[in-house]
């Protein structure tokens, strides 16, 4: 399992031709759709260049304040969206007020896009994708703008690491999850350029709150959540919110079932006026089986995914995570402009696996299985210190942030038998079901450390406000970074050491309040990565690998619309196995395109959401002539996405919606020898809301994958995984 585990990390390659991308007929309405999205938007930005440039606060609220009626407000909609993003070292923004591309889900929204993953919520984002399903592999997984997160580094609860490999995080517990894309840089250190996911936990309420679901999932699980919140004590000083979920049954999948256990509670304690104690704690357990690792074509070619049977996993095949999070910190409101905050932050994952990856060997599809069972942990620390405040100098204004970071990063591995070779079930076929076991498989525990990482970081910014439309971002994180790794005797396998300096330079203008253009520079540094005990270089482990991050960008906010278009270029640097069997840090990565997408209220019935990504992505400077100028593997050219919702004036507690996406094809290893085609999906879903004995009631249902496409996700380089089948979703929520 080492070779696999580091093949994910690294991301093999093979060696064989290049291939087209050509868009389908099926993709023309969603093409529509981005079209008359942009032509209306284009409108509504000439509309609003005629009104007054610059409003005041108390104007601009007021026009966006939330009417009584929830059912019929533009902001309540699903195409409007948060204002507010954690950034990071920047500390809490608006959106519109950060010179990156963002995106923001709240669990309302998610709840109406019937999400159970990160995946579901960002679904009509363009510049994102899927890499895994947890309904079909070991988790959900996904990329942004043809990179995947990075599963040590690119996962945050509130702005702190967290562990997220081969897992992910329950929404229950979380008021909104944050999608930072392109380099973290400054804001968040260490993490691939794809961007940063950060899960906002939900805190207690000022006013008392209580909701109790009710959920069904087809083919047979039902799950059941309560979500209670409220202060209490002298002058209501103590604050809770409490969720509870459990999740159970038999899932669309061949052989699949899942089993989920959730527990979060978030306290505060308000000391004084102007301090603030909050703790939290955070368990999530989740069992499925009827998954799979990964498939492997070797030296083959893929098959039409709607050809191969649905019974491709085994009745040993199994995946379980346990995680559990201690949180803890202090927020001081020094004086009216300063501010300051310390926090804590704990978190394990127990990770037990027995799962199978298929290795196809030829055109027939015939396959060989081998299991994987071992157990795996990984421990999690941070410690945030950041002083937020704002000056004038002249007739400069100055928005400053100053902080101090530490975090550590301990894996543990198996050394059996089940980790490093795996289990050889026998043999199978794509195209029809085959019974594979074997009485040998066991879960190793024979766990030792494997790698130990450590960041201490410092870091500054200015948010220089020239005049009330033109300012600059200036930032910069020196941070101390080790990576140890180890032998199972505990000798040190490799060992490295860096002390980088990550700049950050933004210049924003202010068209009006709610609309900003923008230009950024951003350097970033990820973990390297280490050669696999297949390549003739074992154990190699390289130093971090440096990228930088082009933008342009426009981003808007307002009532009936909102926009962001982003002209991007990155340059990572490449990491791949050359046609020697070495494992190389060579050349470069470039992904360089359009991401662009906005949302729009058509008069009071009709919303539209919907965007469009163009990647242009190629490996430059690396020394194998069979990888140079090839695309990027996990990488489309072309995603489109498109949302319409249907809000009847004659019945506004109902609200239908219907959306789609399309996926260009994608290359699935660096020389570019197989490719998985492009495919479109689309879902609907419907809302209504109603009382019964006077208390709130939610009803909402929908179908996933509506037409039951069957496709392939390219994986982590080289492995690809078929998609979820066509998913019935419906629950019902009491507030009392």
């Amino acid at each position: 399992m080492k070779n696999i585990a580091a093949a994910r990390r690294s991301g093999f390659v093979t060696v064989r031709s290049t291939a087209c991308t050509r868009i389908p007929l099926s993709a023309a309405l969603l093409v529509s759709a981005g079209l008359v999205l942009s032509t209306l938007s284009t409108t509504g930005w000439a509309q609003e260049a005629a009104q007054p440039a610059v409003q005041t606060d108390q104007q601009t609220d007021a026009t966006k304040a939330l009417p009584t009626v929830k059912v019929s407000a533009a902001r309540d909609s699903e195409a409007a969206s948060p204002e507010r993003v954690t950034a990071g070292a920047l500390g809490n923004r608006r959106q519109v007020d950060t010179p990156f591309s963002t995106d923001v889900v709240t669990t309302e929204q998610g709840k109406d896009r019937l999400a159970n993953t990160a995946n579901d919520l960002f679904k009509y984002d363009p510049a994102v994708n899927v890499v895994g399903d947890n309904a079909t592999g070991e988790n959900s997984a996904l990329s942004i703008r043809g990179l995947a997160i990075d599963m040590l580094n690119g996962v945050k609860v509130d702005g702190q690491n967290f562990p997220s490999w081969d897992t992910e995080l329950s929404l229950e517990p979380f008021e909104q999850v944050e999608l930072l894309k392109g380099l973290s840089g400054f804001m968040y250190g260490f993490s691939n350029p794809g961007g940063i996911v950060n899960y906002v936990l939900k805190r207690p309420t000022d006013d008392p709150y209580r909701s109790f679901s009710i959920g069904y999932q087809s083919a047979g699980v039902f799950s059941e959540k309560l979500d209670l919140g409220g202060r209490f004590g002298n002058d209501k000083r103590f604050g809770y919110r409490l969720n509870l979920v459990n999740e159970d049954g038999n899932t669309a999948e061949a052989n699949g079932h899942v089993r989920r256990q959730v527990a979060s509670l978030a306290l505060d304690f308000r000391i004084t006026p102007d301090l603030t104690w909050t703790a939290d704690a955070f368990y999530q357990k989740r069992k499925t089986n009827g998954t799979l690792f990964g498939m492997f074509f070797y030296d083959t070619p893929i098959p039409d995914a709607s050809k191969v049977t649905h019974q491709l996993t085994q009745p040993q095949n199994y995946y379980r995570t346990e995680i559990a999070s201690f949180g803890t910190g202090l927020d001081y409101r020094l004086s009216e402009n300063w501010h300051a905050n310390l926090k804590y932050r704990f978190a394990k994952e127990n990770r037990t696996n027995s799962d199978s990856l298929l290795t196809v060997t030829d055109a027939a599809g015939n396959y060989s299985n081998t299991l994987y069972a071992a157990l795996t942990r990984y421990f999690y620390q941070n410690v945030d210190a950041m002083v937020e405040g704002k000056f004038d100098t002249g007739p400069f204004k100055h928005d400053v942030v100053l902080g101090a970071s530490y975090q550590t990063q301990q894996s543990e591995y198996d050394n059996s038998e089940g980790w490093n070779d795996g289990f050889n079930l026998g043999n199978g076929n794509l195209y029809q079901s085959t019974l594979l076991t074997n009485d040998a498989v066991n879960i190793g525990e024979n766990l030792f450390r494997h790698e130990r990482t450590t960041q201490t970081a410092l870091y500054a910014s200015d948010t220089v406000q020239f005049t009330s439309r033109l300012s600059a971002l200036l930032g910069l994180r020196y941070t101390q970074f080790r990576d140890r790794t180890y032998n199972p005797d505990q000798s040190v396998l490799a060992d490295y050491a860096a002390n980088p300096v990550t700049p950050t330079v933004a210049l924003m203008y202010k068209l009006d309040r709610d609309t900003t253009l923008y230009a950024s520079y951003v350097e970033g540094l990820q973990q390297g990565g280490s050669s696999s005990n297949t390549n003739v270089n074992y154990p190699q482990t390289f130093g971090p690998l440096k990228s930088k991050q082009y933008e342009v960008g426009l981003k808007a906010d307002h009532r009936n619309w909102g926009a962001n278009v982003a002209l991007f270029r990155i340059d990572q640097g490449y990491e791949y196995t050359n046609t020697a069997n070495v494992f190389v840090q060579s050349g470069t990565k470039r992904y360089q395109g359009l991401d662009a997408s906005g949302w729009l209220q058509l008069a009071q019935d009709w919303r539209l959401m919907g965007g469009l990504m163009y990647l242009d992505t190629k490996a430059v400077d690396v020394d194998d002539a069979s990888v140079e100028g090839k695309r990027i593997y996990g990488a489309p050219r072309f995603t489109l996405t498109g949302r319409v919702e249907y809000n009847p004036s004659y019945l506004r507690a109902l609200t239908v919606a219907f959306g789609g996406k399309y996926v260009g094809n994608m290359a699935v290893d660096a020389a570019n020898t197989q490719f998985v085609p492009a495919y479109t999906t689309w879902d609907l879903s419907a809302k209504y809301e109603t009382q019964v004995g006077g208390k709130d009631v939610t009803l909402r249902a929908g179908v996933n994958n509506l037409f039951n496409r069957r496709y392939w996700n390219a994986a982590w380089g080289y492995y690809v995984m078929p998609s979820a089948t066509r998913t019935f979703v419906a629950n019902a929520t009491i507030e009392f």
